[in-house]
């Protein structure tokens, strides 16, 4: 008899509050109480929003939502941590297991940390050994933009094409000298 499957909550598809967010948001101003909105969407359409309080003289995040048509509101505590060079570094501590972390996740109607949700994955956990070979050889089709979606990339050194992305280029076919000399003249 099969096994029945038991479709577990995909961190990728939840959503979320991250402190990188809310530093970018403008929402980490040091001895400040700022209020404001956070909104998702999906697919170029709105998914969602929450009302959110960040207070850094009283270190917490209060969150102001309405899930599955019941009002939540509820405070996380913020912790700082110096850094090395100067600053502080911020950090969520989940109200269940009261662990410091930098994303809060909404699974069940709450926002917890990962390790609050024992069960949940993410989506490249839930495929099988066979897709995910799969997925990787397609991805090492597009070999170009592979190499230039990377974090340190050259293309050229000195003026002169790098082997690797002449070796690509070569690869794809798209290797012309003339066009490699035009675009090195720029």
């Amino acid at each position: 008899m099969p096994k029945y499957p038991t479709y577990p909550d995909c961190f990728d598809e939840c959503k979320q509050v991250t402190i990188t967010n809310l530093k970018r948001l403008g929402f980490l101003v040091p001895n400040t109480t700022l209020r404001g909105t956070i909104r998702w969407t999906r697919g170029g359409e709105p998914s969602g929003s929450i009302g959110i309080c960040v207070s850094l003289l009283e270190k917490f995040v209060e969150l102001d939502y309405k899930c599955d048509g019941k009002l939540i509101n509820y405070r996380v505590r913020l912790q700082s941590i110096p850094k090395h060079f100067g600053g502080c570094e911020w950090y969520f501590i989940c109200p269940v297991t009261a662990r410091r972390c930098r994303s809060l996740y909404l699974i069940g109607g709450y926002f917890f940390s990962r390790a609050a949700y024992p069960s949940a994955m993410y989506s490249s956990q839930t495929e099988s050994k066979h897709t995910r070979g799969m997925l990787r050889a397609f991805r090492c089709l597009d070999l170009q933009s592979d190499f230039l979606s990377r974090r340190h990339t050259r293309t050229t050194y000195r003026g002169k094409l790098t082997k690797r992305y002449r070796r690509i280029l070569e690869k794809e076919g798209r290797f012309d000298p003339q066009v490699v000399q035009r675009f090195l003249s720029r």
